[in-house]
């Protein structure tokens, strides 16, 4: 009777083990994609073989087609990094759900202020090409509208970093990383 009581305890122990070591591999796991998608997000930004960087030589050089297609290039590289971050498996981990969503959130308004440059690249095409004065001054007008909601998405931004950062460390406390 003992051996057997005591192989039912050892069982549940075992299972008990595997399921949380289990879930501090998906811990882990979802540290590392968070770990390679800002890494991933840095280099498309401000490195210097970027898409931000290609996106300016283009507008210096004033050929707005292919910045334009540099966003377009950065939004698809967005979308897949929110894809992959969506596709984690957060079931059993502690904060878990909350720093998947704080980090698409993230991503998804950080893509919005990038694609931003959309409207303000169009403005700025019709400020230099046109020969209209009304159109150039309304482009005018259009871009010191666009330099007040791209501040407001600069705040959009910000409070979602902040809230993926706080998101993070109580992530990282609990599931007992780093």
């Amino acid at each position: 009777m003992i051996p057997k009581m005591s192989f039912k305890v050892l069982l549940i122990i075992s299972v008990m083990v595997l399921l949380h070591s289990c879930s501090d591999k998906k811990a882990e796991n979802l540290q590392s994609i968070l770990v390679k998608k800002e890494s991933q997000t840095s280099g498309m930004l401000i490195g210097e073989k970027g898409f931000e960087s290609a996106k300016l030589d283009y507008l210096i050089a004033h050929d707005y087609t292919k910045a334009l297609y540099i966003i377009d290039k950065e939004e698809a590289e967005f979308n897949n990094i929110i894809k992959d971050i969506e596709k984690v498996d957060t079931d059993g981990i502690k904060k878990g759900k909350e720093v998947q969503q704080a980090a698409i959130s993230y991503y998804s308004v950080l893509k919005e202020l990038f694609m931003f440059s959309r409207k303000e690249i169009e403005q700025e095409k019709l400020m230099r090409y046109s020969k209209d004065e009304k159109v150039i001054r309304a482009s005018q007008d259009r871009m010191l509208e666009l330099g007040r909601e791209k501040q407001q998405l600069y705040q959009k931004v910000f409070k979602a970093d902040e809230k993926l950062f706080t998101l993070k460390r109580q992530f990282e406390a609990e599931n007992k990383l780093k």
